[in-house]
């Protein structure tokens, strides 16, 4: 009898907090007008109470609206990219925010770390990072910050823990 396959993120797969997810637009127009309010005024009440943002770990996604016609990925359209950064300025929670058993978690990094499309094994396409250091910069940044929001908001350390282990996992897994 053949054995099961392990999932590819046991950790993720197993989180509490996925019973319903967070799926927010952002509109192109924001996006070319750089126009970082309405996707603030989404986040921001997410983190801005213990309770709220135990509620919400690990349940948000998100797609930019209105670029379809684009044959680009969205981490190589520029206007995109610079909207990311500076909404990452003002709410640098994903780590502890973003879905991880989908692609938002990389999404995420996509958006922030340079990059480029490459074509994969059987004509499949992948991302390649430009640059590793960037992407281990970055991957600490976010670390940091999601440090800082547990201690903060004096979130439970079981959770930050379990957190840390899922975005680890996900790395882990991705370089092997």
């Amino acid at each position: 009898m053949p054995k099961k396959p392990k999932p590819k993120y046991p950790r993720a797969r197993l989180s509490p907090a996925k019973d319903q997810i967070l799926v927010i637009a952002i509109t192109h127009e924001s996006v070319v007008t750089h126009d970082i309010r309405p996707l603030l005024d989404k986040l921001l009440p997410l983190a801005a109470t213990r309770e709220i943002a135990m509620r919400w770990e690990g349940k948000v996604t998100f797609y930019f609206d209105g670029w379809d016609n684009d044959p680009r990925e969205t981490a190589e359209i520029p206007e995109i990219r610079a909207y990311f950064m500076d909404m990452t300025a003002e709410f640098p929670y994903w780590f502890h925010f973003v879905e991880k058993v989908g692609d938002t978690f990389w999404h995420v990094l996509r958006l922030l770390c340079r990059g480029h499309r490459e074509q994969v094994q059987g004509g499949m396409i992948g991302w390649q990072f430009d640059d590793p250091k960037e992407l281990l910069r970055q991957i600490d940044l976010q670390f940091g910050y999601m440090n800082g929001l547990y201690e903060q908001l004096r979130l439970p350390r079981e959770m930050h823990q379990r957190v840390s282990q899922e975005v680890a996992q996900l790395i882990e897994c991705s370089l092997q």
